[in-house]
């Protein structure tokens, strides 16, 4: 063979592998004391894929393209990067300017630079390739790529031919090619999130505590970690707002009205935002009418709780140590965190205080003294006199839950500041513009937790009874100790079962259960206290409600409803034990042979079930006291009307579930429909 033979095959092999290829980057070595896989490829996606947003990047910028220290720049490069590789794949395809126009859209770019990287202090040091880098977001994420890439025939009919998991494979490995393409990057990585590692984790803590461990949070803590902030009202005794302080248990966990903010020039006094509350910066005091300031004694005046903000609670022995700090114990169950306890919702949730409650002042160490209103006295002695609650009435709920329907976001004009409201209170006695009004924030995307009260009585409490209301009765702290088998939903895990609270009150009318027995939360003065009652029930089931709208932010109050009772833990109230009895058997009935209604709703509430509903169906657990789908109803979900079908032995049957009332009826017409004709048939000489 010729030199000339020899030498033409291999001046085209360095062609191709460097000429052809010269937007191939040198890759950079990663120092580190450990090898192994250190950093994100395609290979392992799957790797990483739970702690990116699958939109952010960041991008190194070489030294020698000192033009892309423009933002503008750095997007219109990647741009025309992306769109050449476009035409690259499809020769047929030719994209107008329009088009490019549209492919700049896709892109936002925010470049770091940093000196020290061109410019080293020591003269030891060589400047390194890049000056600086880039965050680079895809505005619309991977799935506003696949729909701008298919505007192309080639691209859309090869989507066509491959399945979910691959087209998303392809276009993460096409928009990562495009970048690392782009003239003057080095390098594109996905941009990913980190977790503090703390001894005392966040994971840790929610799954030592026994309360938050049963509702299953502890699951869902790398979507908390990911996810923006909910708002939650609380209608209550009010909330010590001093505890948003540096160090306390609820900092940071506050609603604020930023229409109403003195920090930014807000007048004390004024109604600025024009709602007709005035100073409502941390919420408001309904027992106040619109428009007027409350003008009770200092230093006691806006929402803070009972005693004051900062005042320590009596740990006992007098009347009002039980109602003392109140809501503040139900707020912090819900978002609150310090080293003794931590609330369901503790970074994605934030408090809306609404003081429902009525102030009066008695002298201390009065029991039987009169309780003089508080808007009566101009001057207050907090050496000889304290503050007690003198109950809630309807009409300062009914001003709490209008305020919520129309307080709008700051931040998102036309939008409610919140879709989430805890009632850890109520009376056994009805009210129709209460429920009205509970009717209307439903309808316009609002979902009411409330109590089932405390009396171990099966009578309707409301606001719980109420038809768009989650009821939440309380389950003991103790697990219990029988041996364990199986129900028809797999073992019982090592968390066991939950009983029924001595106190709570149980009917058809109950929703879930959630943990309320011996709960540790703040009180005011940032003490931790235990307390028990369907009024620490109600704030777990509130806090997990407002943590998956904090993940899921497209979920309606319906949606949210559905998923909680919906997917609640069986198990835990109605589990088999091994010689057949049915835990809590003694709030179960059966009003017809094999038919069984369970008086403690659905089961204990679980967020993690109820998220895996929605990413991964088959791993979730519908509870068979549900019917919400079955039956159609979705604003009654459980009820007298939720029903199981039992066989006489009372092992469970996976049978369907059905309501009970059009069962009863149909059976009726069928009755009314056939008997006759059967009689006339047995008797022809009529």
């Amino acid at each position: 063979m010729s030199f000339r033979k020899i030498l033409l095959p291999l001046f085209f092999f360095i062609v191709l592998t460097h000429v052809s290829c010269g937007d191939e980057k040198e890759p950079y070595a990663v120092e580190q004391k450990v090898s192994g896989v250190t950093w994100p490829t395609l290979q392992n996606f799957e790797a990483w894929r739970s702690i990116w947003d699958k939109k952010s990047w960041i991008v190194a910028l070489s030294r020698e393209h000192q033009q892309l220290k423009s933002s503008r720049n750095v997007r219109t490069l990647i741009a025309e990067s992306f769109v050449n590789l476009m035409e690259r794949r499809d020769p047929q395809l030719k994209i107008k300017q329009g088009l490019r126009s549209q492919a700049a859209a896709l892109f936002s770019a925010d470049v770091i630079a940093i000196k020290d990287f061109e410019n080293p202090r020591s003269h030891e040091l060589k400047p390194l390739p890049v000056f600086g880098f880039a965050t680079v977001q895809i505005q619309r994420g991977l799935g506003g790529v696949e729909q701008f890439l298919s505007l192309s025939d080639f691209f859309a009919s090869k989507f066509l031919k491959m399945s979910v998991t691959d087209r998303s494979a392809y276009v993460l490995q096409f928009v990562w090619e495009s970048l690392e393409q782009t003239a003057g990057i080095e390098f594109a990585e996905p941009d990913l999130v980190s977790e503090v590692q703390q001894e005392d984790a966040l994971e840790a803590q929610l799954e030592r505590q026994f309360n938050t461990r049963v509702v299953g949070v502890s699951k869902l803590v790398n979507q908390m970690l990911r996810s923006g902030q909910s708002v939650i009202a609380v209608i209550d005794t009010g909330v010590d707002t001093s505890l948003d302080a540096a160090g306390s248990a609820l900092e940071g966990r506050f609603f604020k009205n930023e229409f109403e903010n003195p920090a930014t020039g807000k007048k004390e006094g004024v109604d600025d935002d024009g709602n007709g509350w005035i100073d409502d910066f941390y919420g408001i005091d309904s027992t106040i009418p619109l428009g007027e300031r409350d003008s009770g004694p200092a230093p006691f005046p806006g929402p803070n709780d009972v005693g004051g903000p900062g005042a320590v609670c009596e740990e006992s022995g007098s009347a009002s140590a039980s109602s003392c700090g109140h809501g503040t114990h139900v707020a912090g169950i819900i978002a609150g965190k310090s080293e003794d306890f931590i609330g369901v919702c503790p970074i994605n949730c934030q408090i809306l205080p609404i003081r429902a409650a009525k102030r009066c002042v008695v002298n201390v160490g009065e029991t039987a003294g009169e309780c003089v209103p508080a808007e009566e006295f101009s001057r207050f002695d907090a050496a000889t006199q304290q503050l007690k609650n003198t109950g809630i009435l309807d009409s300062g709920q009914l001003r709490g839950l209008a305020y919520v329907l129309d307080l709008e976001s700051p931040t998102s004009p036309g939008a409610l500041a919140t879709n989430i409201v805890n009632m850890s209170l109520g009376k056994y006695f009805s009210n129709r513009a209460l429920s009205l009004i509970i009717r209307r924030l439903y309808q316009n995307d609002v979902l009411v937790i409330a109590a089932a009260g405390n009396q171990n009585v099966e009578v309707p409490m409301f606001p719980a009874a109420y038809r768009d209301v989650i009821a939440v009765c309380a389950t003991s702290a103790d697990t219990g100790t029988e041996p364990l088998g199986t129900s028809s939903g797999g073992a019982l895990d090592s968390r066991g079962v939950r009983y029924k609270a001595y106190y709570s009150n149980y009917g058809d009318w109950i929703d879930v259960c959630a943990p309320g027995t011996q709960i540790k939360s703040v009180v005011p003065g940032n003490g931790t206290t235990d307390k028990s009652g369907t009024s620490q029930s109600a704030p777990h089931v509130a806090g997990l409600a407002g943590l998956l709208k904090a993940i899921r932010p497209g979920l309606t109050s319906a949606d949210i409803r559905s998923l909680i009772v919906r997917y609640a833990d069986f198990d835990f109230l109605y589990g088999l034990l091994e010689d057949g009895r049915l835990v809590n058997s003694e709030f179960t009935f059966s009003p017809y042979p094999d038919v069984r209604v369970f008086m403690l709703g659905s089961g204990v509430v679980n967020v993690a079930n109820a998220f895996n509903s929605i990413t991964s169906p088959a791993d979730a657990v519908v509870s068979q006291a549900d019917s919400a789908v079955e039956s159609g109803d979705t604003t009654q979900v459980t009820s007298g009307c939720v029903v199981s079908n039992l066989a006489a032995s009372s092992k469970l049957r996976p049978l369907e579930l059905t309501s009970s009332m059009p069962f009863v009826l149909g059976l009726a017409l069928f009755f009314l429909r056939f008997r006759p004709t059967k009689k006339a048939r047995t008797k022809p000489g009529r």
